[in-house]
């Protein structure tokens, strides 16, 4: 997908599960972006643009407890992140990419 094919949302937008799958070119790679309904702080990105057909990755937020009852008395607080935060684990993720290869690690 070029980038002409597809509107970027703003940095600052906070999408969620409900505002359903994105679109994002960075450094010249496009990736779909999908939260996962009913798993705050879940995220998959497919690599639509990259060598490897399939492949991409998945990142996953979570919030620290001390304590079980902390963990109990306390409601789920996870904030969706930003597109711009978004745009920072894809630039991550490519970072580890082999260029010879397209995947991680090899």
């Amino acid at each position: 997908m070029a980038d002409s094919e597809h509107d970027e949302p703003a940095g600052d937008w906070r999408p969620t599960a409900d505002d359903g799958p994105f679109a994002l070119t960075v450094d010249g790679e496009t990736f779909t972006v999908s939260l996962r309904p009913g798993e705050p702080g879940a995220c998959d990105y497919a690599w639509e643009s990259g060598p490897n057909e399939d492949y991409g990755f998945s990142s996953f937020q979570g919030t620290a407890f001390g304590s079980i009852q902390d963990r109990a008395s306390t409601p789920s607080t996870i904030e969706p992140i930003t597109v711009d935060e978004h745009r920072e684990s894809i630039r991550n993720f490519l970072g580890q990419i082999n260029p010879e290869t397209g995947y991680i690690g090899d």
